[in-house]
């Protein structure tokens, strides 16, 4: 851990160089490059948060469109027939700074696959009921699909037909004591007598 003086003192140039990224770059670059070089000389490794808002060689703040593009590539290998199909390939933000024209790649980790709803739908009886039963079975449930949305659906039509009623109802009831009210009308108030 960094002494207080140490983190203090990043903590100052990380923030004067946020705020001067806009109105005086070249002054932002200096003091970024200024606190890459401090962390260096204290053998400290910055944030991967740091590391994705600045460039390391200058110091540039990254603001994409600005000073910098940014591109999303996949990294392929050399070789791709030993390789064979791969589903997920391995992909990498690149960042390439208008400034120095370095590029700073970060990898990016690849997405789990996800298994379809649409695939065989069969479950297998556990081993000791098979052993109980004296052989394997299979539950194969193709309509059940069909049927639970079919089921779904009316559960949503009735739910939507009993709120429309409710609304009716408490209108209706509404009315009907606005109707009343104490037995007068605006008729008895304009007769005369």
């Amino acid at each position: 851990m960094a002494s207080p003086e140490l983190s203090a003192r990043l903590q100052y140039l990380n923030d004067s160089a946020h705020l001067l990224a806009a109105t005086a770059p070249e002054t932002s670059r200096h003091l970024m490059s200024r606190h890459d070089s401090l962390l260096f000389d204290s053998n400290l490794d910055p944030p991967n948060t740091q590391k994705r808002k600045a460039c390391g060689a200058c110091g540039t703040i990254m603001i994409l469109g600005w000073n910098g593009v940014l591109e999303l590539k996949q990294l392929g290998r050399k070789n791709k027939r030993r390789q064979g199909k791969v589903s997920n390939p391995p992909r990498a933000v690149v960042y390439k700074c208008d400034c120095c024209g370095s590029k700073t790649r970060k990898s990016l980790p690849t997405p789990l696959q996800k298994h379809k709803p649409g695939t065989k739908s069969s479950k297998a009886v556990s081993v000791a009921d098979a052993a109980s039963s004296g052989t394997l079975q299979t539950k194969e449930n193709p309509g059940l699909g069909q049927s639970s949305n079919a089921n779904s659906k009316k559960r949503a039509k009735s739910r939507k037909q009993s709120s429309l009623q409710a609304i009716l109802a408490k209108q209706k009831a509404s009315e009907g004591a606005s109707a009343s009210g104490f037995g007068l009308d605006l008729m008895d108030f304009m007769k005369n007598g």
